[in-house]
């Protein structure tokens, strides 16, 4: 009976899960997914400026232009529902280009690498340590900034934002040829504009 009970909520939980999830977005464009119930839509891209508490629409909301304000912090230009104004960066999740080959092909190298290794078994992967990303990977990202990443990797297919750390940054690259994510974590210190990265994580499934 107990354990009736338990694949029961496990169910549950799993249903519960999916519905939660966002949608696929559209292919084309550039698209944001509010990752809280609710964020504020300002009047301009400046953190100084009115704004008006919004709810999450729930769906993905286009968005046609982005800019920087003067700490290279991002803006979305969006309309939600009735409402145009500009989201900040955290808290909103953007779509930005497809499912990535070169991501693929880091995952690639892994595979082949961790059969050299005693201590990498696993399909998933995380290491904030620059030698072992080295290592497995055959390339260090660990400590580099942002930039650097987009030259070697090319667009992500999402990044974000936590909703309460504007300074950390999420840059996810869905492999190409299998269903996993490449999920990069940068964070910014100090006077520097730009994000270093100082997680890199494979993990099954979409984006979360």
């Amino acid at each position: 009976m107990l354990k009736k009970l338990l694949l029961s909520a496990l169910g549950l939980l799993l249903v519960a899960s999916a519905a939660l999830a966002a949608p696929t977005p559209p292919a084309k464009g550039q698209w944001a997914w509010i990752l809280e119930d609710t964020i504020r839509l300002y009047d301009e891209a400046d953190i100084d400026t009115g704004y008006t508490e919004i709810d999450a629409p729930g769906k993905w909301i286009s968005i046609p232009s982005a800019v920087r304000d003067d700490e290279n912090y991002l803006w979305y230009k969006a309309k939600v529902g009735k409402d145009s104004g500009w989201l900040p960066q955290n808290g909103v999740r953007l779509k930005m280009g497809p499912k990535s080959k070169s991501a693929a092909n880091l995952y690639k190298h892994y595979l082949k690498a961790r059969r050299k290794t005693e201590y990498r078994n696993d399909d998933t992967f995380e290491t904030s340590d620059a030698q072992e990303c080295k290592t497995l990977l055959g390339v260090d990202l660990i400590g580099k900034y942002q930039p650097e990443v987009r030259k070697k990797l090319g667009t992500p297919t999402y990044r974000e934002s936590p909703a309460d750390d504007k300074d950390t940054n999420i840059l996810s690259y869905e492999l190409s040829d299998r269903n996993m994510t490449l999920a990069i974590t940068e964070k910014r210190s100090g006077r520097n504009p730009e994000g270093r990265v100082i997680s890199v994580a494979f993990y099954e499934g979409r984006t979360e």
